[in-house]
């Protein structure tokens, strides 16, 4: 997204009307008790952002506010079918200005597309790039479970078979990473949900998915967002609540607050493990369903390879 940078004025007054309203908004709570007052993120004069209705949202120059992320994340390996609109292995994508999209791409290129769901359930790709070898395509979504009888993540019903392998006691409000494994007919085929933080949210604020796109000392990009500023009081943790650094291509909880005019203040940020690549070496590759039409060669986490041995699943890639 191309922004034109303004020289900002700085008049005292104004100087001293922000720090008062800063200083208020730090001690916003109830007298007697304390708080870590958060960092703020650090604006441009082009580009501002907002926390609305659990969504993350940029402001670009036309002064439109334009979501860039929110609760759910996808990741997908498939086919693509078509560029005008986006469509992957019958899946549809809108794309933004900043959209990183791989020249020399045609119909018919096995391709992997990362990006958000959006409130209104548009799918919006932040990366399309080639794969290097044709997988099975397959969907991995990171979102909060909305309910589990039925199964519904991020506003999206699930269908869960006994061959899917559930890791873990989950419940509404988590955090969870599904793996899908996308069939001829159309149809979805869960074969893992598995929890990613025991994060508990806090009152008055949301938590937001988003990936590293760039770190520079104590400034942070995160893709689609223009370059944000952490103040030391920002914690930085893993899944395990045990401090660690930024770097880039990290899958991150950013937990924020709201604070006045629809703007937010960054509490909290926690690295998730290293997202699924299909096609990485690190997987475990096993033929799905072998007595069904020759099966379906799955890459998967190690730690969901016994549940898959136990339906009768078979170690290495099909025939």
């Amino acid at each position: 997204m191309n922004t034109k940078n303004k020289q900002i004025v700085c008049w005292p007054l104004v100087l001293v009307c922000l720090g008062m309203a800063a200083f208020l908004a730090a001690c916003g709570v109830s007298e007697g008790t304390s708080t870590t007052t958060p960092a703020m993120p650090t604006p441009t004069e082009a580009v501002s952002l907002r926390l609305e209705d659990g969504a993350i949202e940029v402001q670009n120059e036309k002064h439109t506010w334009i979501p860039v992320g929110g609760e759910t994340t996808f990741e997908l390996v498939g086919e693509l079918q078509n560029t005008n609109p986006w469509m992957v292995t019958g899946n549809t994508f809108a794309i933004r200005d900043y959209t990183q999209i791989a020249e020399g791409l045609n119909v018919g290129d096995w391709v992997r597309v990362k990006g958000v769901i959006l409130k209104d359930a548009t799918w919006l790709a932040e990366s399309i790039e080639p794969v290097g070898e044709k997988v099975d395509p397959a969907i991995t979504l990171v979102g909060k479970v909305n309910s589990i009888d039925p199964w519904v993540v991020s506003g999206i019903r699930l269908t869960v078979t006994d061959h899917t392998s559930i890791t873990g006691k989950i419940a509404p409000d988590m955090i969870v990473r599904v793996e899908i494994l996308l069939l001829e007919d159309g149809t979805w085929e869960v074969r893992s949900i598995a929890p990613l933080s025991t994060f508990t949210e806090i009152p008055g604020c949301a938590t937001v998915i988003a990936t590293v796109a760039s770190v520079n000392g104590d400034q942070v990009q995160f893709a689609g967002w223009p370059l944000i500023t952490l103040g030391e009081d920002v914690k930085v943790e893993n899944e395990a609540g045990n401090k660690t650094t930024l770097s880039a291509k990290q899958m991150v909880l950013v937990v924020v607050c709201s604070a006045e005019n629809g703007k937010f203040t960054i509490t909290k940020i926690i690295v998730l493990q290293k997202s699924v690549d299909p096609t990485n070496g690190e997987k475990v590759l096993i033929c799905h369903k072998p007595d069904k039409k020759g099966g379906h060669t799955l890459s998967l986490p190690a730690a969901a390879v016994p549940a898959h041995l136990g339906h009768g699943d078979k170690l290495g890639p099909c025939p």
